[in-house]
């Protein structure tokens, strides 16, 4: 009994809490486990949530989420830059950061339901939208960026090669009437997921950064270059939403679709914004 109550407590250390506390990054099994088990757990409980409440899951609502989205990627380049000390910093660690800005975007949501009925969406929207600038403020005063050496042609680069391809996929799908790789919310999971690997090639590739994800590391590894990124999300990223636009298309069920699109968007787009302040010297 004491044997197998050690094995687990070095078990949780070693694949779950050291990587927090030690923010080296993920690996096979906590990777796992955030994938298969937490994420699909916070989607069943938001959207239980949301339907309780009666709100719906449609394009403003996600467009609402999306300054919360980008508070995310600044509040870890708070912890990159060590502007806050441990144990505090450990909440802007994977995974304690999502369950942070989730309760944190629920929190105003409902409030901003309850206060402004007809206008919540714009009064969530703007809270995320004062929240990130205030973010973005404490990190220019209080990490000396103007020390640190800026790389302006950096948001471009990402942006440019984001926008790119995304367009390159747009084309293909409005001339092969393929609704899957056109429609607004599967385009905006597409460049956010194109944002991240643009974001990850420049950054390793070229600025010598080091990735911090399994898959990331294992295509760096085997094919010398990040650039496999696009290769490796396009080639998840097409089939899985060509499912969705098949098995959960018209009104089948939109809320639970477009909140697995928002998931999409979050795990492209948070990283994907991060890397790129972070490349780009702040």
């Amino acid at each position: 009994m004491g044997l197998t109550i050690t094995w687990l407590r070095d078990f949780i250390f070693n694949y779950y809490i050291n990587p927090i506390i030690h923010d080296t990054g993920y690996n096979p099994v906590n990777t796992l486990t955030w994938a298969l088990v937490l994420a699909p757990l916070c989607i069943i409980l938001v959207l239980k949530l949301l339907r309780r409440f009666g709100l719906a899951i449609d394009e403003a609502f996600i467009a609402a989420v999306s300054p919360y989205i980008f508070l995310g990627a600044a509040l870890r380049v708070v912890e990159d830059a060590e502007l806050i000390s441990p144990p505090i910093s450990y909440i802007l660690i994977t995974p304690l950061i999502y369950l942070l800005l989730i309760l944190y975007a629920i929190s105003v949501l409902l409030l901003a339901y309850k206060l402004y009925h007809r206008r919540y969406k714009l009064v969530f929207a703007s809270i995320g939208l004062i929240s990130l600038i205030a973010t973005l403020v404490i990190i220019i005063i209080f990490n000396n960026v103007h020390e640190h050496l800026w790389l302006p042609w950096v948001i471009p680069a990402v942006i440019g090669i984001t926008g790119a391809i995304t367009s390159i996929i747009y084309v293909i799908g409005t001339k092969l009437h393929l609704h899957f790789l056109y429609s607004r919310l599967n385009l905006a999971a597409l460049g956010a997921h194109m944002l991240d690997a643009a974001s990850s090639y420049i950054g390793i590739d070229l600025l010598g950064y080091q990735g911090k994800h399994v898959l990331e590391n294992l295509i760096v590894s085997y094919m010398g270059t990040a650039a496999g990124m696009f290769i490796l999300k396009l080639g998840i990223l097409i089939p899985g939403l060509y499912i969705l636009d098949t098995q959960l298309g018209d009104d089948s069920d939109t809320d639970l679709r477009n909140i697995l699109l928002l998931a999409i968007i979050i795990v492209g787009l948070g990283p994907g914004v991060r890397n790129t302040l972070v490349a780009l010297g702040i």
